[in-house]
């Protein structure tokens, strides 16, 4: 129940939101801070924003409602972190923090051409509408809860009022406020997490296999399989934190190529915990609720929020399930943004102007991409666990998100053709693999491995490389980083993990029984 207390709550943490942009607006006005914060971010501050940017209202609602729904075999797509980052951190980040990009696709139109840089410039804009879309809708369902208005009201207000903040501070606040949603995440999901522990009386209708981590099927048409997580979904993750503007853009704003590898490593070794902590609430409810049916999984939180927990507790969750959005959605109008900026405006509209010029239509484009984010949001409502809709929708773009830079950083001899027909190719095999009985984490590697072998053969068949590019390849392989004991670490705590989710069950098992 919402009283005046839970909105006195969340009138504190607008406030101090408001308060923060104010600030960090008032001291950075130097072109450029907009989209690198005049890279001043140290290595924790930097990689919290990277954790609360992806681990969004998207796992709040959707990892307890996916387990609730499914069990806890949802936690296999979120084995592969350690892995991801581990080629993160020697491959992608040294390169473009060491090129000095500010925006990462700069890096393609050095290696291919304009083209290269335009169509995956494009792809970043639509799947970036696409994620922010269904990040939108979930926090609007809760919004829904609190005030009588429509879910569409409900997305129009959060859009205009995250798109005014990030409007007035950039990169710098979008870090900065990070920081403050993810306390505030923090304590409305320990609240939760204790609350259902008070309230549980017992677990005897509990099914053991419902607390399975792992499922050794080999049938490509099962998706919270170990080959589809540790294999499949690793495709669609190198993607989003090694290629993607909305992540990188963080470790860009760093104060040293080292700390940028520090804030990576940050979520490599983070990310399992903090959804296997949402997993576990997701438990918990299925055992509070005694697996009672609920005909939209994203909503099985909302619903015991509030219905059994106390005002103040429900402002502080509320708080948290915005904040948790804002976080996400702040940090996609800002990268969308840079992108439009750098990528477009800059290239094919207005080439020459000084900083203060291209910081002023950031500002703005972000503004528009507030605006072009409602539209998916609109369009997003489902029964399915918006952490599910989200990673199978974008995996349908992975094969060139991914397969573009990997070309580039790997096939010397690759050129723009290559890159065009592998864009195309990947496309279409993607949307075919989408009828047969395959599922979604399987689309991110059939994408990625048709661009490849087509980016390949047709760049050993037509096209060359200009002698610029030539230049720029010879230098490019100076850029990796040298691998060192915390590289390797993950790599360990990868195999550590897995070996833990074999036993965790159990233990599972006989705490709740």
């Amino acid at each position: 129940m919402v009283t005046y207390s839970s909105l006195v709550v969340i009138a504190a943490y607008i406030a101090i939101t408001i308060l923060i942009s104010y600030l960090v607006n008032r001291r950075y006005r130097v072109g450029g801070d907009f989209s690198t914060g005049g890279k001043q971010f140290g290595w924790f501050t930097a990689g919290v924003s990277i954790l609360a940017t992806y681990i969004s209202a998207m796992t709040f609602v959707g990892m307890p409602g996916w387990v609730y729904s499914s069990g806890m075999e949802a936690m296999s797509v979120h084995l592969n972190y350690p892995i991801v980052i581990f080629f993160t951190v020697l491959f992608f980040v040294p390169v473009f923090y060491k090129l000095g990009l500010t925006s990462i696709y700069e890096y393609l139109e050095h290696r291919f051409g304009v083209y290269a840089r335009t169509i995956n410039s494009l792809v970043f804009i639509v799947v970036q509408c696409i994620s922010a879309g269904v990040i939108l809708y979930a926090v609007a369902l809760i919004l829904v809860h609190v005030l009588p208005i429509s879910i569409s009201e409900a997305i129009i207000y959060i859009s205009i009022f995250t798109a005014c903040y990030t409007y007035a501070g950039g990169i710098s606040t979008v870090i900065w406020t990070d920081m403050l949603q993810s306390a505030v995440l923090v304590a409305g999901s320990i609240a939760i997490f204790f609350i259902l522990l008070t309230d549980i009386n017992t677990a005897e209708h509990l099914s053991r296999d419902h607390l399975d981590i792992i499922n050794l099927n080999l049938d490509l048409g099962v998706d919270t399989t170990l080959w589809a997580g540790v294999v499949a979904v690793s495709f669609l993750h190198l993607s989003v934190y090694g290629t993607n503007q909305l992540i990188i853009q963080r470790t860009l704003a760093t104060k040293c190529e080292k700390t940028a590898q520090k804030s990576m490593l940050l979520c490599g070794y983070g990310a399992f915990f903090i959804y296997l902590f949402f997993a576990l609430i997701g438990v918990l409810l299925s055992v509070f609720y005694q697996d009672q049916s609920f005909e939209n999984s994203n909503e099985v939180i909302l619903d015991f929020v509030f219905n059994h927990t106390n005002p103040i507790v429900v402002g502080l969750i509320i708080s948290a399930l915005a904040a948790a959005a804002m976080s996400t959605l702040d940090s996609t109008y800002n990268s969308m943004a840079t992108v439009a900026t750098f990528d477009l405006y800059k290239r094919f509209v207005r080439k020459k102007a000084d900083a203060k010029h291209y910081e002023n239509v950031a500002r703005k484009m972000s503004l528009l991409a507030a605006a072009l984010v409602v539209v998916p949001a609109l369009l997003a409502v489902s029964n399915e666990s918006v952490l599910k809709t989200i990673a199978s929708l974008t995996s349908i773009f992975v094969g060139i998100r991914l397969g573009s830079f990997v070309l580039g950083l790997f096939w010397p001899k690759a050129n723009e053709k290559g890159v065009i027909v592998g864009s195309i190719a990947s496309v279409i095999v993607v949307f075919i693999a989408r009828y047969l009985d395959i599922a979604w984490p399987w689309f991110a590697p059939i994408g990625t491995i048709a661009f490849l072998v087509f980016g390949v053969l047709v760049s050993r068949r037509w096209g060359s490389v200009s002698a610029e590019q030539q230049i720029f390849i010879n230098n490019q392989k100076h850029l990796f980083a040298k691998p060192t004991a915390s590289h390797y670490g993950l790599l360990v705590f990868a195999v550590a993990t897995i070996a833990a989710c074999v036993v965790l069950p159990d233990w599972l098992y006989a705490a709740l029984s």
